[in-house]
């Protein structure tokens, strides 16, 4: 750990930092502080934390409001949680909260999400068996090409059989040639290479 002294700290953070803003994150970031003899000693991620936290604090302060505008925001805020606690209190008598409890999930939606969800989960199934289909028809090809490949094999063995035997019969009438004219006289008998 970078050790940096609390005196380095303050100039670190800047910004109109003092001694007794350090010494308060000190308490509150104290994962990133070590103690040395009687002397506090912080990381740089200390100052980046701090940093970060005071210009956090610096935005929410810098929008000024009246009193009245605060009281304003703050019957407004009761109001979300009041509104909020009537719904849980509603949930936690109806039949899903028992459901809920049973382990089932229970998922809350407005009537429009609900008709985009309908949508989706529609769309999703349709998708699912033309996955499905095109994955048995992919099967199907792949059969057939084993069947058409296994068949031109087979042909090609046969042809190469039958040019062997046109092959031999050429071979063969060569000879009858030869021999026919052996005994016509056209050639002498003398063996020669063919």
């Amino acid at each position: 750990m970078e050790k940096i002294s609390l005196k380095e700290a303050i100039a670190l953070v800047g910004d109109g930092a003092t001694y007794r803003t350090i010494n308060y994150y000190k308490g509150i970031y104290s994962s990133d502080v070590v103690k040395i003899g009687t002397n506090y000693f912080v990381n740089e991620s200390f100052i980046q934390k701090v940093k970060k936290n005071r210009l956090n604090n610096r935005k929410t302060i810098s929008e000024p409001r009246t009193k009245e505008q605060l009281l304003k925001e703050l019957d407004d805020k009761q109001k979300e949680i009041d509104a909020l606690k009537t719904t849980i209190a509603e949930y936690e008598n109806s039949e899903v909260y028992e459901k809920a409890n049973e382990g089932f999930r229970v998922e809350l939606f407005t009537q429009e999400e609900y008709s985009i969800f309908e949508e989706r989960l529609i769309q999703w199934r349709l998708q699912r068996q033309e996955i499905e289909s095109t994955r048995v028809h992919f099967e199907s090809l792949k059969d057939e090409k084993d069947f058409i490949k296994g068949q031109l094999e087979y042909f090609k063995n046969s042809n190469d059989k039958i040019l062997q035997q046109h092959q031999n019969l050429i071979e063969i009438i060569g000879q009858r040639n030869r021999i026919e004219a052996v005994e016509k006289g056209a050639i002498s008998k003398e063996p020669r290479e063919i």
